[in-house]
C-alpha cells in the first residue's frame, strides 16, 4: 500500500507540473509564431496528450486485445468531453471562439461519425486506418491555413526560446509518465482496499489515459486560457478518432466487438453532439452546462459499474 500511495503522489505531482509546463510553453509558442493559442493547443497539446491513447491502442492491437484498443479510444473521447471539459467549465466558464465551432467542432463531429461508419462492418482494416489518418492530415492542413491569430488572451511576458522548448518537452514527458504512475497507484490501492476489478477498470483505468488532458485543461482553466482548453479537448478527440485508432488499424486489423456498434459508439456520438450543442449556445460553456455533463458521466460510469 505504501508503494501505491507513493505512486499516486508522484503521479499527481508530475501531472500538476506537466500540465502547467505544457500550457505555458504552448501559449508562449503561439506568441512567437504569431498564431492562435487554439491552433497550438490542437496540434501540439492535442497530439501530445493523445500519446498515451496511441501507445495503449497500438500495444493492445498487437497483443490481440482489440476491445481494449477500441474501448480506450471511445472511452477517452467520452471522458474528455463529459468529464475533463465539464470539470474545466466548473472552474472557468469557457468562451468558445466561433472559428473553433465552425472548424474544430465540425472536425470532431465528423471524425466521430467517420469512425462509427467504418466500424459498421465489424472491423477496421489497414484501408480504414489509411482513411482515418488521411482525414487527420487534411484537417491539420486546412486548420493551419484558416487559422486566425489573436483569438485568445495570451499570457503576458514571455520565456526565452530554450525555456519554451523545455516547457513543452517537459510537459509532454511528464504527463504520460504521471498518468502511468497515477493509474498504477490507483489500481494497487483499490485492490488493497478490496474494490472489485470491474469498478477499477471503469473508473481508474478508464480515466487513466485522459489524465494528461485533465491536468492540462485544469491548469489552463486556472490560468484563464480558454483557447488551450478548447483546442486540447477538440484536438485530442480528433486525434483519438483518427490517428490513434487509425494508426492501430495500420498495425493490424481491429475486430470491432458488437457492443461498440450497438451502444458505445452511439454514446460517444451523443456526448459529442451534446457538448457541441452546449458550446454553440451563447458561444460558451457555462458552469450549469458543465455540471449537467459531469452528472451524466458520473451516472453512466456508476450504472456500468452496477451492471
Amino acid at each position: 500500500m505504501i508503494t501505491a500511495i507513493a505512486a499516486l503522489l508522484a503521479g499527481g505531482a508530475l501531472l500538476y507540473f506537466g500540465g502547467n509546463w505544457l500550457v505555458d510553453g504552448a501559449v508562449d509558442l503561439a506568441q512567437r509564431l504569431g498564431i492562435s493559442s487554439v491552433l497550438v493547443a490542437i496540434v501540439v497539446v492535442g497530439f501530445g496528450t493523445s500519446l498515451p491513447e496511441l501507445i495503449v491502442s497500438v500495444t493492445a492491437v498487437t497483443d490481440d486485445a482489440d476491445a481494449i484498443a477500441m474501448g480506450n479510444v471511445v472511452g477517452s473521447n467520452i471522458a474528455n468531453l463529459l468529464f475533463v471539459l465539464a470539470a474545466s467549465a466548473l472552474i472557468l466558464p469557457i468562451t468558445i471562439p466561433r472559428i473553433c465551432l465552425r472548424l474544430d467542432g465540425l472536425a470532431m463531429g465528423l471524425s466521430a461519425a467517420l469512425l462509427a461508419a467504418l466500424c459498421v462492418d465489424g472491423a477496421l482494416t489497414w484501408l480504414d486506418g489509411l482513411i482515418l489518418c488521411g482525414a487527420l492530415l487534411a484537417f491539420v492542413f486546412v486548420r493551419t491555413i484558416l487559422d486566425r491569430a489573436g483569438d485568445e488572451v495570451t499570457l503576458e511576458g514571455g520565456m526565452p526560446g530554450l525555456a519554451t522548448a523545455g516547457a513543452i518537452c517537459g510537459g509532454l514527458l511528464a504527463l504520460p509518465l504521471g498518468a502511468h504512475l497515477f493509474v498504477f497507484g490507483g489500481v494497487e490501492l483499490a485492490r488493497a482496499l478490496g474494490v472489485s476489478e470491474a469498478v477499477i477498470g471503469l473508473s481508474v483505468v478508464a480515466l487513466g489515459t485522459s489524465l494528461p488532458e485533465f491536468a492540462t485543461c485544469i491548469a489552463a482553466a486556472v490560468k484563464r486560457q480558454s483557447g488551450v482548453i478548447v483546442g486540447n479537448i477538440l484536438g485530442s478527440n480528433v486525434f483519438n478518432s483518427t490517428l490513434v485508432i487509425g494508426g492501430a488499424a495500420l498495425a493490424e486489423t481491429i475486430s470491432v466487438d458488437p457492443i461498440f456498434t450497438r451502444s458505445v459508439l452511439w454514446i460517444m456520438i451523443f456526448a459529442t453532439a451534446l457538448s457541441l450543442f452546449f458550446m454553440w449556445t451563447g458561444a460558451r460553456l457555462n458552469r450549469a452546462e458543465g455540471l449537467v455533463m459531469l452528472a451524466l458521466y458520473i451516472g453512466g460510469v456508476a450504472g456500468l459499474a452496477w451492471l
